[in-house]
Formats: structure tokens, sequence, C-alpha cells
């Protein structure tokens, strides 16, 4: 028979008493019985005596782990042998053990109920225990612990934690730009790898890649974050579990070829999709047409219980598009019905949808954290050759486009290509006379034509912007003597160079003011085009030597981060193109913008001021866009940017620091939903007054499409402060008071502080040099940045020493289950409460301490989280809490259970992690005399 481990319980058979295994010979027990005598008994005279309800810890008899402590829940018999269920208190696991392997030890609640006066020092190490706890709960809820020189803002914290709490991850996440969706998903993946999945797929649009992997990788410490198709092939299905973080572009993955494969790539614990609202699928008639991104989604739908859908303009003024997003995420009949209702059951989006708005979140103190934008247009005066060859060219428009009205393919090209030229004339008279002489160029030698369009291989949601320079129209001429004409226009040209008012605006007139007050004050300037660009940098080059940087997309990700690092460490002027510029942020080091040309696509510059206008922000983003005077274009532009921020301003109401933020929010909506494109490359065609009007029809129709997708979204979650409020708070800064207190208990020497005290060298002590097989001098840090410089250990979330010292602090044996220390009011008991779905699986769990001051119990008082950062000390006299404040603490317990509950988040239970209170002084004769518990 199976011989109880030692401090086992046994009831004898025939005298029902109750004693303690504490010994083994030849196949006895040594058992001491209640009433202190010991005896030896043989096996078979023995029982289980564990009551049920006891707290108890499995002694494994093998070298395997314990599986923890937890109490009894049933006894039975079986086979003719007796087992304990036991559900564990760390991760609420249930199973029916051999009792023999169980030995009972005590629960916080039974020491306050048995009047214990806790052991010396229990007063730090419940301090500790409880640091442990609220810190690893916090990385599960939000992954803060990924990356911990990130300071996570709270509404990114929120939404997380919103996610990991609702018994649901498919969630569609509609955060205005600028917001930090890269960090909320990296937070919520992190979080995800602490409860056990571990497969991400990431669909991204092809220009995000490299973006996304950089920000999982540096940041998050993910790198195993592959690009499918640049970093890896699939030639093979049976290689795909090898890849467990998976980023690929939409536009790639849609082609059969790569759809078959993802087919085959197995179960997928979470899908991301960025850029969503390229999801689409229309209804027509009764039927509907579903876009190639979107039978993709559908497909990797089927391969995953978890989507996450990422779009700030997810509604675009059709009900359609959006409810097919909302069927990605609940898929089904019954919920296809129920979203088809929406209109009539708005508020189902709050456990769907969450967005968060710039001009709503704020930083850990309370402070909005977007400063405002200024803009202000800079206008060049044409001088009389400008106009001249401005005249010239509409000539030359006017025949290229009255030829494509002719039809025919070859003609339809023809409007395509006159409407580039009116982009690049736009942009500067470098980028026209560079297309102007590759146009003649090609009608003057043998080039192999190919519809006119060079050959780039380009994923289709690629950045082609700064391609469209390169074309250059087929080898015959657009209309009879094109090539004439094109002779003057480029001698005209040529000749405005040294005569170019745009740039001297740019240079002369506003660089110098901007540099006037801060002559090193840095600028961001942003053009379309690469000739542009090469034309900007050689003027500024002459203006700081040395100290001008681009970004364009023909640079690798390596060689764009170089110049990024040196225009915010020793450069002064950035001159980017979108291609260069999408996904880096910029916000550090500059707040000052000048486009130099502007977009007709008015969600580019929404773009470009991103680059500025995010958080981390210290100051006011000033914008300028230059213009020339008297070119129809560009007079067409700034009215319609000018009426763009007018309708946004009427959005928002009155203007102040507020509600600077909401009108921001509402140019990026009303750029989203703005197609002016068409009517623009249509303006050679009618007069100015028509094209503003059709301008201002289509202003109307995105104003209407923004309210109509607010009024939708207003009944999605969102970033509440008072949400958070009521959690406990906790920072980096508790991270640190752990570790130095556990480095305390164990007996870690910190020999030196380096670096502002954010990297320590310590000494470890032999058993935790064994343990972790590390030598005995180690340096660890807080940082990942001062880890790599100092060459120390990261103490994040991933850390093996950090991980080791949560286990120390959690053990049975380290104790700290109770204290009697200096913690104002009648009682304060710490519970970890847990939540299931209706299968009985663990889904979401949350970390209270709650404070009894008389009949009122307070939740997470914020009290508790600074006491937390302190070393505690035990305090001398009577106990003051005992069974009577029980009532108090389980009423708050079961309510706090009772909120987090929902349809699809059920009751699971709490488990009482620690219990403190402030003693009643007592003579210090009466404290010696007094007696304390063994611990046990």
């Amino acid at each position: 028979m199976l011989l109880p481990v030692v401090g086992a319980y046994v009831l004898h058979a025939r005298s029902g008493e109750v004693g303690t295994v504490t010994g083994h010979e030849g196949g006895r027990l040594t058992v001491t019985w209640g009433d202190g005598r010991s005896a030896r008994v043989a096996r078979q005279d023995v029982r289980c005596g564990l009551p049920v309800g006891q707290a108890v810890q499995e002694q494994p008899r093998s070298l395997r782990p314990s599986l923890g402590e937890g109490h009894v829940l049933e006894l039975r018999t079986l086979g003719g042998r007796e087992q304990a269920l036991v559900e564990f208190w760390e991760g609420a696991e249930r199973h029916w053990l051999p009792w023999e392997n169980l030995v009972p030890i005590w629960s916080a609640r039974s020491m306050v109920e048995a009047g214990v006066r806790p052991p010396g020092g229990f007063a730090e190490r419940f301090r500790l225990r409880q640091l442990a706890l609220a810190l690893q709960h916090w990385h599960r809820t939000t992954g803060a612990l990924a990356q911990v020189d990130i300071d996570p803002l709270p509404h990114q914290l929120h939404l997380v934690r919103r996610i990991l709490q609702s018994g649901n991850l498919n969630w569609l996440i509609a955060d205005d730009v600028g917001l930090g969706k890269t960090i909320e998903v990296g937070l919520l993946l992190s979080a995800l790898r602490q409860q056990g999945l571990r497969r991400f797929l990431l669909v991204v649009p092809a220009g995000l890649t490299r973006q996304w992997q950089n920000e999982l990788r540096t940041r998050f410490g993910m790198g195993q974050a592959v690009i499918y198709g640049r970093d890896f092939e699939i030639s093979d299905p049976a290689q795909w579990p090898l890849y467990d973080v998976v980023i690929g572009s939409m536009d790639r993955f849609k082609h059969e070829r790569h759809l078959d494969l993802l087919r085959e790539s197995g179960r997928w614990d979470m899908v991301v999709f960025d850029e969503a609202h390229r999801l689409s699928r229309s209804l027509y008639g009764l039927t509907y047409q579903t876009s190639e991104r979107y039978h993709l989604a559908s497909i990797l739908r089927g391969l995953t219980e978890n989507v996450l859908l990422l779009s700030g303009t997810p509604h675009q003024g059709d009900p359609d598009k959006f409810e097919a997003l909302l069927e990605l995420l609940r898929p089904g009949p019954v919920w296809r019905e129920r979203i088809q209702r929406l209109r009539m059951e708005p508020q189902l989006l709050s456990g769907m949808v969450i967005r968060n708005r710039k001009a709503d979140v704020t930083d850990a103190h309370g402070n909005f954290i977007f400063k405002g934008k200024v803009t202000h247009a800079v206008a060049a005066p044409q001088n009389d050759q400008e106009d001249a060859f401005d005249r010239a060219l509409r000539r030359y428009l006017r025949h290229g486009y009255e030829a494509s009205r002719r039809g025919g393919q070859r003609n339809i090209a023809t409007g395509f290509v006159m409407t580039i030229y009116r982009k690049l004339a736009a942009s500067s008279v470098a980028a026209i006379q560079g297309a102007l002489e590759r146009r003649l160029v090609r009608l003057q030698t043998q080039l192999r034509e190919e519809a006119g369009i060079p050959e780039v291989e380009v994923e289709e949601d690629s950045p082609f912007v700064e391609r469209e320079e390169e074309i250059t129209g087929g080898r015959m001429e657009f209309f009879s003597g094109e090539t004439e004409m094109l002779e003057g226009l480029i001698t005209l040209a040529r000749s405005l160079r040294a005569h170019d008012t745009k740039l001297q605006a740019f240079t002369s007139a506003l660089l110098r003011s901007i540099l006037r007050t801060n002559p090193g004050e840095r600028v961001l300037i942003f053009t379309e085009y690469r000739s542009t660009q090469d034309y900007l940098v050689a003027a500024l080059q002459s203006l700081a030597p040395g100290r001008v940087d681009v970004i364009h997309g023909g640079q690798t990700l390596e060689e764009r981060m170089a110049s990024i690092d040196h225009f915010e460490e020793a450069g002064q002027f950035l001159v980017s193109t979108e291609a260069g510029g999408e996904g880096f942020n910029l916000q550090r080091r500059c707040h000052i913008l000048v486009n130099y040309d502007l977009p007709w696509n008015p969600m580019r510059l929404v773009q470009r001021v991103g680059r500025l206008y995010r958080y981390g922000q210290q100051k006011p983003v000033v914008v300028f866009n230059l213009n020339v005077q008297g070119s129809l274009d560009d007079d067409i532009l700034l009215q319609m940017y000018g009426r763009l921020e007018a309708v946004a301003a009427d959005m928002a109401g009155v203007a102040d620091e507020y509600r600077e933020g909401l009108r921001e929010d509402i140019v990026g909506e009303l750029a989203s939903f703005l197609d002016v494109e068409r009517i623009l490359a249509e303006a050679a065609a009618h007069t100015p007054q028509r094209t503003q009007e059709r301008i201002q029809e289509a202003l109307e129709r995105a104003r209407q499409a923004a309210q109509q997708q607010n009024d939708l979204l207003r009944f999605s979650s969102g970033f509440d402060p008072e949400a958070l409020r009521g959690e406990l708070p906790m920072g980096e800064e508790h991270l640190i008071a752990f570790v130095e207190g556990m480095f305390a208990q164990l007996g870690v020497a910190i020999s030196h502080r380096l670096y502002g005290d954010r990297v320590w060298e310590i000494k470890l002590p032999e058993e935790l040099q064994s343990r972790l097989d590390l030598k005995q001098n180690q340096r660890v840090a807080f940082e990942r940045t001062l880890a790599r410089t100092a060459k120390a250990l990261l103490l994040d979330g991933s850390s093996r020493l950090l991980k080791v010292l949560f286990e120390m602090a959690r053990e049975y044996a380290f104790g700290g289950q109770v204290a009697q220390t200096s913690l104002p009011g009648d009682g304060t008991a710490c519970a970890m409460l847990r939540w299931q779905d209706d299968r009985g699986r663990p889904l979401s769990e949350s970390y209270a301490v709650l404070r009894r001051q008389g009949e009122a119990v307070q939740v997470n008082p914020p009290e508790f989280s600074a006491w937390l950062l302190q070393s505690a000390s035990d305090e001398p006299g009577e106990p003051t809490l005992d069974a009577g404040a029980w009532p108090g603490f389980e009423h708050q317990l079961h309510d706090l259970l009772a909120r987090g509950s929902s349809d699809e988040l059920h009751p699971a239970g709490y488990v009482l992690t620690g219990v403190a209170w402030e003693p009643t002084p007592v003579p210090e004769a009466e404290i010696a005399a007094g007696e304390q518990l063994a611990w046990l």
C-alpha cells in the first residue's frame, strides 16, 4: 500500500482519531495524535484524515515539480483507493489525487480564524508575496512586463484588459491614427503568450510588414516574428510549425498559390488584420459580392478561434461593409441575424468594437496627451517665366486630354499620363522637367514598350506614388506636334531653376523664419516624388552641410532607420516621401512639418501629419503647406484642404485645447471618406467654379459618412479613466521594489548601481546560481536599451531570473500569508478572482485588495499600491482581525465576481492570497510571553 507522506492527516480506522504522520519505519507509520501522544501503526489501520475544505500542498514522490497548493473539494473511494479532489489555487485546475501525497497547510483565512500571531519577518514577505501576485496579474492582463522600457498609456492598458477580461478575443479596434495600435497589439500578444498561446498570424498591407516586424522584435522581444515571402518561403505545409509569429501582406496571401499553402498552415491562436476596412464585401440585391481580400479573411477565420481587426474607419459610410467585418468576428447564422439588426440594437457593439479617440486619451496623470496643431499656408507668387511655363504646360495638357477623350485603350492611358504630369508640376519644376525629358527620350529612341508602365513588381497595397514619375507613355505621340511642344516646355523648365519662386519661398523665407528663433530647429519636409526630394536635398545641403537626411521607398529598413537616427541626433532636415515615411514616428525630436507639395489624396496628408502629431509629442505641431499662387491645381488643393479643416471645426464645435484633439479626429475621418482624386483629375475639363462645387459635394458626402460612423460607433467600448481608477495601480516602480526586496530576502548583494540606478551589479548566492545556472557576478537592467548597452540581464516578463523570484515569493514555505503591520483600516484582504467560459475553461482573472473600515469595504485602495513600494516591518500587538470580518469581505468578493460576469464570462471562484491588519498595542511583557505559531 502507498505510504502517506510525512505531514499527512490520517484517520484511525477503529478509534476514529485524527493524527499527523511524523515518520516511517519498516512499512509502519509513526503518528502523532490530537492529544500529543505518538504511536506506531500499521498502514492498513489508517485512512484519509483530510476534511473537505482543508488547504493542502501536493508533495510528489518523484523529481517532478509539485502541483502546488489548493483545497479539498470532495473525497471518493475508487477501486478500493481513497482519493481527494483538489482545486489548485494556481490556474484553478482540479485533479483527483491520492490522499497519501497531500499535506495539510495553513491558509490565510485559517490562520486568522485561529488567532495566529504571524512569525517575525512575515510583514515584508506578505508585501513581496502580494507584489509578485499583482505584478504577474498586471502582466497577464496587459502584457506590460513584456518590455518594461515602454511606458504604456492608460488607454492601451485599458484596451488589453478589456479584451482579456471580456471572455472573448474577437474584437475590432477602431482607434484613431497615432494612438499606438502596434503597441496595443504587442501588449495583447505578450499577455496571450503568458496564457500559453503562441501561434499568431498578422495580415497587413505590404508597406507595413517591416514596420510590424520591427515593432514586435525591438519593443516586445518577439525575435521569432518573420515575414512570409521575405524571410521565409513554404515549399511543404509541414514547414508551417517552424514559425510561430508570421507577418504577411494581405495582397500576397490572397493569391491562390499562397492561399492554398495557408489552408494547410494549421490552427492559429489569433489572426490579426491591419487596415481591416480593405476586407470588403458588398450586397447587390440579394447577392453578396466578396473581394479577394475578404475571401482570404473568410478562409483564415476557419483556421482560428480568435480574430482581431484593426481599422480607424471601419464603417466608411457603408453599413453592409461594416456588417461584413462584424461577421468575421461573430460568424454563423445566429450572429448574422443579430448583426443585421444593428440599427435597432447598436449596443451590441460594446462587446465587439473598441474605439479610442485622440481627444479623449490621457497620460497616467490624467493630462490630455495631444498639444494641438496649427496649419499655415505659404504662398509663392509666380514670376513671368513661371507664368509662361504654366500657360505652355496647360496647352500641352489640354491637347493630351483631348486626345484621351477619343477613346481606345492607348488614348485612355494618355489621360492618365496627363494627370501625373499635373501632379509633378505642382510638386516642383525639377519633377516636371525630369518627366518631360523622359517622355521626349521615349519618343526619340526605340525603348521597349509595356503600356507605358515601368517594369516594377509592386504588390497592390504597397505605396506606389513615388514610381508615378517614371511613367512615360508609349512611343507614339499622344497628339500631332507633341515632340515640338515637349522641346519648348523643356527649354522653359530648364530656365526656371535659377528663378524658382517656390524653392526661394521655402529656403529664403520660410526656413529663415523658422530658424530665426531656434537655429537648431529640426524640420520634417514631405514630398510625393523622388525627383523633388533630390532637388530639395541639393538646396538644403548648402544651408546645412551634413545635416540633411532622406527616407524613401527605395531604401532598406536599416537605411531608413539610420537616416532617422542621424536626423534625431545630429541632423536638422529630413526630407521624406510618402512611401519612405510610412510607419515611422518622428515626434521625439521634431514638431515642424513642411508639405512642399500637397497630395491629391487627403488621407495621405493626414498620415504625414500623423508622423509628428502623436503620443510623445511635447509641443504643438506646426504645419506649413507650400503652394504657388495662380497655379490652378495648387489653388484647388489649397481651397479643398481649407474647406476640410472648416467642416471638421464645424463638426467639432467650439475649439479649445480639448476640442482641438476632437477636430483632428474628425479631419482624419473626413479625409478617409473624401474621394476627390477623380474630381481633381477631371478639373481640366470643368470650370474652376464647377470643380469647387464638386469638391463641396464630395465633402458633404464625407461629412454624412463620418456622421453615420460616429452615430453608430458611439456605442462601442472606449477608454474610460474611471474604469482604470478602480484597478490597483501598478507600474515599473513596483517591479523595481519587488526585485530589490527579494534580493534582500535571498541574500543577493547589490554591489554597484549604475546608469542612474537602472543597472545593478549583483552577486548571487550559491542556491540561486545553481537554480538559474548563472555565474555569481551578474548585471541586471530594467530597460531593454540599457540591457544592451551595459550587457546586462533584462528583467522583463521573459526573464528567467524574474520568473524564479516570482515563484519563490509565491511558494508556501516563503511565508507571508498573513501580516501584522502598519496598514490603515480594520484589516486588508487580498484575493485572486477568476471567471470561466460555459465549458468551464478558465478565461479571466482579477487581483483585488479589500480594505475594511468599520462596516465598509473599499476595493483596491491606492494607498495599498503606495505601501507596496517600501519595505514593511512587523508591528507588535494583539490581532485586530477575527472571524467577524469575513462576511463583509465575502460579500464584496461575490459582488466583484457578479460585476465581472457576462453572457460569455461566468464566475469560477476566488482564492484568498493574504490577510494583514494593524494590531492593537499591548505591553512588551505580554508580547514576550505570548505564544507564536510554529511555522509549518
